[in-house]
């Protein structure tokens, strides 16, 4: 449209900047002599505007038109969704010089797309042509959220005006609950009180079949002897790493010790279920560059966001598109795309007094916008594996196969630790893993779309397990 705004925000930016510059200097500056080619002159005092552009002759007593703005402290700029793909440039296709040896011509072909800058100064610049942008279509209320209504700020004048709320008529049981949620512990939060109440609300609920003398303590330990697996680990494996242990005695050769308790799920599993969750409809399968034009000198500079704007994204899709396709499908035509993997492990206390811990690795995926993967409620958090420790008797074993085991107690266990960390991904990076490494594995997508997926690992955030 030619009076869209987004269509030329550094022209309008220039524009303005101008227009100010001359209404704050209209009043100073002095009137210019009339030309010749203006036969009749206005009265003497009357003001002549210094621009034609903004200003329009006129006699006294009316003040010159001109574009009035709000301050700057007053204009709150809407955010905007990424901008949809605008230009094509043409494919640029590189040709490997032939050798006499190997006479074999291979082409790489570039797809090259830009799209149009927002209000704000922001382009992408795909150096292959996406199939699917998640950012095409994003409603505004995904960009900016009303505030909450229990979140009103005190002194807004409109609270004034609503009328004031009319007392309840008194509900022994509403009363009840909220004596109870105001007493004690002060953790109840308001979202806590309303999921107690859809509880008490279920069919199946009944008061009649709570024992008098409830105990949370002593059903809880009912329950766990009830249940043999926590419905939480269903889907995972359970097996014992074995690590290599000295003797501390240079005639008698190392052992092999199995430490039991490691609960896994596969990887490829992990990255077939992302990747057909109705989360997948947000992914980038494409990574970009990001630009930014500054709208005062013009100057372009690289902007550097997610991870699938990166370099080495970039790099690793790039390689990708070249990488062998397996034996049992030469002729694959499938969209080659890279599952970006991001890991994190620590050792978490689960209670506040205590030795009781875990030691979990779970794993989030650099496909997604970090804003949604900081969502707790967007599941973009994948539990992974659970580590063992090295539990007291394995200590005990310990103290009667090492020969220096009174004097070299903390260097021993730093160099298990470090051993059972490394047994542990020899496990978790197996050969359905190893080989989704260097062919890719095929996967049909949340947009009904199959592609070649390489999952290639970005980062990986731990604590020294040996210390």
């Amino acid at each position: 449209m030619p009076g869209d705004p987004s269509l030329f925000p550094e022209s309008l930016a220039s524009n303005n900047v101008v227009l100010d510059s001359l209404d704050a200097s209209a009043s100073e500056m002095p009137s210019p002599p009339c030309s010749p080619s203006h036969p009749v002159a206005p009265p003497p005092g009357s003001p002549i505007a210094s621009s034609s552009q903004t200003h329009e002759l006129d006699w006294p007593g009316r003040r010159p038109q001109r574009k009035r703005r709000l301050p700057a402290r007053y204009r709150d700029c809407l955010p905007e969704p990424a901008p949809a793909i605008l230009r094509n440039e043409p494919a640029v296709t590189t040709k490997t010089q032939p050798t006499p040896v190997l006479p074999r011509i291979r082409l790489i072909v570039r797809d090259t797309v830009q799209t149009m800058a927002n209000i704000f100064g922001l382009w992408r610049e795909y150096p292959h042509r996406p199939s699917y942008d998640p950012d095409y279509a994003v409603p505004l209320d995904s960009l900016a959220a009303p505030p909450h209504p229990d979140h009103q700020d005190p002194g807004d004048p409109r609270l004034d005006e609503e009328d004031p709320p009319k007392a309840a008529p008194s509900n022994a049981s509403v009363d009840l609950l909220l004596h109870w949620q105001n007493s004690g512990s002060s953790t109840k939060s308001h979202a806590e009180m309303d999921r107690l109440v859809g509880f008490l609300h279920h069919p199946d609920f009944s008061v009649n079949d709570l024992p008098k003398s409830f105990g949370a303590a002593r059903e809880n330990r009912k329950r766990d002897q009830q249940e043999e697996k926590s419905s939480h680990l269903k889907g995972f494996q359970e097996t014992s790493v074995k690590i290599e242990v000295p003797t501390g005695d240079q005639t008698i050769r190392s052992q092999f010790i199995d430490i039991p308790g490691l609960h896994f799920r596969k990887l490829t599993t992990l990255i077939q279920a992302a990747f057909t969750s109705p989360l997948a409809s947000k992914f980038h399968y494409s990574p970009f560059k990001l630009f930014h034009k500054c709208p005062n000198s013009g100057k372009e500079q690289r902007v550097f966001s997610e991870l699938y704007n990166s370099d080495a994204f970039l790099n690793e899709h790039d390689l990708v598109q070249r990488a062998a396709l397996p034996p049992d499908d030469p002729d694959c035509k499938r969209e080659k795309v890279v599952a970006a993997l991001m890991f994190w492990s620590d050792v978490t206390h689960l209670t506040n007094f205590g030795t009781a811990k875990l030691w979990p690795i779970y794993m989030f995926l650099g496909n997604l916008s970090k804003y949604i993967r900081s969502e707790p409620s967007s599941q973009a958090c994948y539990h992974f594996a659970y580590i063992p420790s090295l539990s007291d008797s394995f200590q005990d074993l310990m103290s009667s196969i090492h020969a220096r085991w009174n004097t070299q107690k903390k260097s021993i266990l730093t160099h298990c630790r470090r051993e059972l960390m490394h047994a542990v991904w020899r496990i978790l990076l197996d050969h359905d893993f190893l080989h989704a490494y260097k062919y890719g594995i095929i996967i049909k997508c949340h947009d009904g779309i199959e592609r070649r997926v390489y999952p290639r690992i970005f980062t990986y955030s731990a604590d020294y397990p040996e210390k």
